[in-house]
């Protein structure tokens, strides 16, 4: 285990913010500290696993973004699995509407790219060759799903440690900067891979959301110890200007509101008890609620999709 810093301040031993347990844990009781640092604001985890010791907590038969790779069983992935599909096709129109118009030309890139479903939707959307798209996984069960289905090309080495060349005209995140140990590293050397018009879209949960208040410790996407960050528009913010990057556009991405609601309930049911189809009824009723209430108040969505250009041009 290593004590982490704050990624934005530097400042170390913020104070306690939040203790969470492992949602994917037998008993679901190993708790996490969360903290706060008091200068930037961000909720982030430590002490926390080192690099080397975080691939034991991303079980592939349990983790959600692994479910392509299992058949699924619980109602709750069954939903996961449905809307997934349904949402694909809204991930690549955002993804593609945020910048320049994507063409048969342009290359793309994404960091944490899971089985490959998000990255060859969006090349199909956009007439991509498949050699013009770039994935970095490091789950190599996933990579090879996503090389063997999809014929796309994905390294398992880590994004800092490649030898990287070119420029993309989209660079992903989606859902995995919260994830990554190495981030200013790594935001360092996607701003150097960042085409002249480029642009990055960052998709995050958002800690000032609705459902991130309402469920409290419960809340699934604390996902401690995966989640290393809990950023909201302001700390994003604040970190990205260390890199010369701005936030352009923002807004919310619906699918996850009833996605964390539903396995935010689940979190509940493990703990307390109770029948599994009541939570879900009651995930379903506060997915309505969150959105109703990120449709009023962008920023309190749950999950916020970035749209981020350089502030200042870099060779």
């Amino acid at each position: 285990m290593e004590q982490a810093n704050c990624p934005i301040s530097n400042n170390t031993n913020a104070p306690p913010f939040l203790k969470v347990a492992d949602r994917l844990s037998p008993a679901g009781t190993a708790n996490w500290q969360l903290v706060r640092d008091p200068e930037s604001s961000l909720i982030y985890l430590s002490p926390r696993p080192d690099e080397t010791e975080i691939t034991a907590y991303y079980p592939a038969l349990s983790y959600a973004p692994f479910l392509t790779l299992k058949a699924a069983k619980s109602p709750g992935d069954i939903l996961y699995l449905m809307l997934r599909k349904i949402s694909l096709q809204w991930k690549a129109s955002l993804i593609d509407t945020r910048g320049p118009s994507l063409s048969s030309d342009s290359k793309i890139l994404e960091i944490g790219c899971s089985t490959g479903e998000l990255l060859d939707t969006l090349r199909r959307k956009s007439r991509i060759p498949a050699e013009n798209c770039l994935g970095f996984e490091k789950d190599r069960r996933s990579a090879s799903h996503a090389r063997e289905t999809f014929g796309i090309s994905v390294q398992t080495t880590d994004f800092c440690d490649s030898l990287l060349s070119g420029r993309f005209d989209r660079i992903i995140f989606w859902h995995t900067l919260e994830h990554i140990h190495r981030i200013n590293d790594t935001l360092e050397k996607a701003v150097q891979h960042l085409g002249k018009n480029g642009v990055m879209v960052i998709a995050l949960p958002n800690a000032g959301s609705f459902d991130a208040t309402l469920y409290g410790k419960h809340w699934v996407a604390w996902d401690a110890p995966r989640h290393l960050y809990h950023f909201t528009l302001e700390t994003l913010g604040k970190l990205l200007n260390r890199h010369g990057l701005e936030i352009t556009s923002m807004r919310p991405f619906i699918p996850d509101t009833f996605y964390n609601c539903i396995y935010s309930e689940r979190n509940i049911s493990r703990e307390k008890g109770g029948l599994g189809l009541i939570h879900l009824a009651r995930g379903i009723i506060k997915g309505m609620r969150g959105t109703a209430a990120g449709a009023r108040h962008n920023e309190l969505s749950s999950t916020l999709v970035y749209t981020i250009k350089r502030t200042q041009q870099k060779n």
